[in-house]
């Protein structure tokens, strides 16, 4: 990964040591500091031009990467689906199962970022509602009519549960490949022709959805939604393309708001993929076998068991946004990142967003797979939403240190 200087040497006397983005061990930090108790700030403010490099190497150097993995991933995983579905081989099967599980990494990592074209577009919603509606999508295959799986997403709050995005996405794909975190085996449940046709079409919506993301955030997809590029107007943060981007601040509060951006996705992880599930199944039979069981019905990707991956990819999306480039950490962080620009202000802070990812991480993981057979693990789960709790926490105080005022 490319790295690029931000900061110079003549910021206010401030020494070159102070801006190394892996000096310090973060650990040794914050003993006794915590994201409601830290110490003064240094008093130094990074200038407006050093926040803009941040976000010209947020677009190019994580959202851009993410997208254009997700788009090869993607493309792949249709290949693989329609070499399946002209063979009806096993190993064809398990090779499209493969093909999705690598789609749904950068898919998860690009979470952190689901404002501007996923959120203008609808596409995620498109690629990933849930629940799904099972009796609708049993009613397509029997049927073999396709009309309703193309249509626009319908985001009132009173959608119908037949509405389009309910019976398409990597979740009704998912529904079709995988059997108890396993590739189907055909022997046991063939696939109808119906059937075929059906994930054909839906694992070509999902490639049409994934180009219009990356296209959109590079080109620009010239309707009434996106009609220029929206990394360009991150990047030029004046105004003349987007409301809402019309300073370095609104940019860099875009990447890490609440909703649909950074902050957003870790309390998403926490509140609703992990303690949501947990609350239906303990007000349930608590029986993993029930197929109508809530709690079980209310985990994400529980057919292919990813469902922990998925939460763990979350939060390098976190990661990701955070160090300014894909797979970096305080080692190797890019100068033009979120994670320099709060060493500036407040390095205690910085050192503490930095260990309370990893650990936020390493608490998903820690939790019992699959986790839908393991929604009463109460002291690995708890561990897992606390992280969740403490790094949306975290990412407030940053969002307040760099905002405006």
């Amino acid at each position: 990964m490319k790295k690029s200087t931000l900061f110079p040497l003549l910021l206010m006397g401030v020494s070159l040591s102070f801006f190394s983005c892996g000096d310090d061990d973060p650990d040794n930090n914050v003993q006794g500091w915590t994201f409601d108790l830290l110490p003064n700030d240094t008093g130094t403010k990074p200038t407006e031009a050093q926040m803009s490099a941040t976000v010209t190497q947020y677009v190019d150097h994580v959202v851009l990467p993410t997208y254009k993995d997700l788009l090869d991933k993607m493309t792949a995983y249709t290949a693989a689906v329609d070499k399946f579905v002209a063979s009806n081989s096993q190993n064809d099967l398990s090779d499209a199962c493969s093909a999705w599980r690598a789609a749904r990494v950068p898919w998860e990592q690009s979470e952190a970022f689901l404002f501007g074209v996923a959120d203008k577009g609808l596409y995620d919603p498109s690629l990933d509602s849930w629940p799904l509606d099972k009796n609708g999508i049993d009613k397509i295959i029997e049927s073999g009519d396709f009309s309703n799986v193309d249509g626009d997403v319908d985001d009132d709050e009173d959608a119908p549960a037949d509405a389009p995005q309910n019976l398409r996405g990597f979740h009704t794909a998912e529904r079709m490949l995988f059997d108890n975190g396993d590739p189907r085996q055909i022997s046991k449940s063939p696939f109808s022709d119906n059937e075929k046709k059906y994930l054909q079409i839906v694992s070509k919506h999902m490639l049409k959805d994934v180009t219009a993301l990356y296209n959109g955030w590079d080109k620009g997809l010239g309707d009434i939604n996106v009609p220029t590029s929206y990394g360009d107007a991150m990047k030029k943060h004046d105004g003349s393309a987007y409301t809402g981007l019309s300073t370095v601040y609104q940019a860099i509060e875009t990447i890490l708001n609440g909703d649909n951006g950074m902050a957003g996705i870790s309390n998403e992880v926490g509140t609703q993929k992990i303690q949501d599930p947990v609350d239906k199944w303990n007000g349930s039979n608590k029986d993993a076998s029930d197929p109508n069981n809530p709690g079980v019905l209310a985990v994400e990707s529980w057919y292919s068991w990813n469902s922990i991956d998925d939460y763990a990819n979350n939060i390098v999306s976190i990661k990701n946004s955070y160090f300014g480039g894909r797979d970096l950490d305080k080692e190797n962080a890019s100068a033009n990142s979120l994670h320099a620009l709060v060493k500036v202000i407040n390095p205690t802070l910085d050192s503490l967003m930095v260990v309370q990812i990893d650990k936020t991480i390493e608490a998903i993981e820690d939790m019992p797979r699959p986790f839908r057979n393991n929604l009463g693990a109460e002291t690995e789960i708890k561990a897992a939403t606390d992280a969740c709790k403490e790094l949306t926490n975290g990412l407030g105080k940053i969002r307040a240190k760099l905002s405006a005022e």
